[in-house]
């Protein structure tokens, strides 16, 4: 396989996928070159600068406001923080170093069809107080056994693409009976017999881009994930290290900040990192992969990553090689990606995320989170009602049968792997993340 002194490994695509594989490459000692067809990496998570007004909502000037369109609260961090560790130093330790830190997120407010609220916190037995004073022991109680029934899922799930690449034939019987195979998140979400909390159950399968009625029963491990993991938020660092300054008060729930230390990461590794350099082809020959072909000509390569949606990498793909994943995606489409809008307040800035969801029937969601950044107030919107096709961001698929068809890490040209969000760990940024570790290793052929 290539090694810093040899061919490159070429990462196409620079959104999380693809900075996570060319990281943990790159550290494995791989010389790495990252293509990206737009100017920016990071895709949806890039901070950008809006104008000192933010486009409405009071407010004077004062310059740009920096902000991004990925989600102010994190669920899952342990794939950033693998990321972050096996490709340098610890994530704790490189956001400290910007007076920064990852700490527990509030719990979200949801605001229902009738007006009525509910705050629901994370942890298991505040969840279940909660749950109790607003719907009395029997919903309580329902909703409790679910999200616990769904452990047996969530480990199920973890081989099946998150921690080790995807096999299609691990998909016996068994395998299927516990992902609950032969139900949808609908029925999960009718079984709790309470409209609200039905409600709850329906929004994963909506923020994840497609309906409840064609997610299958597993869409709703993301609700143990949350209870389990926690919720997170990056934001100052509440104990800064002894000696440090004191600064202005930082941003509050700017993910984006992740992407800023994994591009750095990949300058420190040396990766070679192009901008607005669509790859246009993989090269392959009699002994495999070759190179990958740009509109200045063909770059060497002895293995690529793509990390692009699955379409574009089937347009990649020699035509024999794509063969299987076109039949994969036969009767997929592109999830839908919610539309982000930021408003700049015209008061003083939170100390930690403010998230408030409001539900209608469907359990369709409109996520509003009010955070600090560039010392002011932003609220950033994310309506699910007007979603639009995003190819990048994940692939819809009907009920299990359709999800078990999604494309693994594995293609059928040797020295080709794939990442990002199509695969069957999902759409959330953590499993993409990991998506791109499993990739690297894929073509590296080993694990660090």
């Amino acid at each position: 396989m290539p090694t810093a002194d040899g061919p490159l490994v070429a990462v196409v695509g620079g959104g999380l996928a693809g900075m996570a594989a060319a990281a943990r490459l790159a550290k494995m000692g791989h010389a790495v070159v990252l293509h990206e067809a737009s100017d920016v990496l990071g895709g949806r998570w890039a901070p950008y600068a809006l104008p000192g007004d933010g486009g409405g909502g009071g407010g004077g000037g004062g310059g740009k406001i920096l902000v991004d369109d990925a989600p102010g609260v994190l669920t899952f961090p342990a794939p950033w923080r693998d990321l972050s560790r096996k490709s340098g130093r610890p994530l704790e330790a490189e956001l400290a170093r910007s007076g920064l830190a990852l700490v527990p997120a509030p719990a979200p407010t949801y605001r229902f069809a009738d007006g009525s609220e509910l705050v629901l916190p994370s942890d298991r037995g505040r969840q279940h107080e909660a749950l109790l004073h607003a719907y009395g022991p029997g919903p309580a109680a329902r909703w409790q056994h679910l999200l616990d029934s769904l452990g047996e899922v969530w480990q199920t799930l973890r081989p099946l693409g998150l921690e080790e690449p995807y096999d299609p034939s691990a998909l016996t019987r068994d395998v299927v009976r516990r992902l609950r195979g032969r139900r949808s998140l609908a029925d999960l979400a009718d079984s709790l017999d309470e409209p609200h909390l039905r409600a709850l159950v329906r929004s994963t399968a909506h923020r994840q881009g497609t309906t409840p009625e064609r997610a299958p029963a597993l869409t709703g491990v993301d609700l143990l994930v949350s209870r389990t993991f926690g919720r997170w938020q990056v934001a100052p660092d509440p104990a800064p290290a002894r000696g440090r300054r004191p600064e202005a008060p930082g941003d509050v729930g700017r993910s984006s900040v992740l992407v800023e230390l994994l591009a750095a990461r990949l300058a420190l590794r040396g990766v070679a990192v192009h901008l607005s350099s669509p790859v246009r082809g993989v090269e392959t020959g009699p002994a495999g992969v070759t190179g990958v072909r740009t509109a200045t000509g063909v770059e060497p390569a002895g293995a690529v990553v793509l990390a692009v949606d699955p379409w574009t990498a089937a347009g990649l793909l020699p035509p024999g090689a794509a063969r299987g994943l076109r039949k994969a995606l036969r009767g997929a489409g592109p999830v839908r990606l919610p539309v982000a809008t930021h408003t700049v307040l015209d008061r003083t800035g939170p100390e930690e995320v403010d998230e408030h969801v409001e539900l209608d029937g469907d359990g369709r969601p409109v996520v509003r989170t009010t955070r600090r950044l560039s010392g002011r107030t932003v609220r950033t919107t994310h309506d699910h009602h007007a979603g639009v096709p995003a190819p990048g961001w994940g692939l819809d698929t009907t009920g299990l049968r359709g999800w078990r068809r999604r494309p693994g890490t594995a293609t059928a040209q040797p020295g080709v792997a794939l990442a990002g969000a199509a695969s069957p760990a999902g759409s959330s940024p953590s499993a993409v993340v990991q998506s791109g570790a499993l990739a690297a290793y894929a073509v590296a052929g080993r694990r660090d």
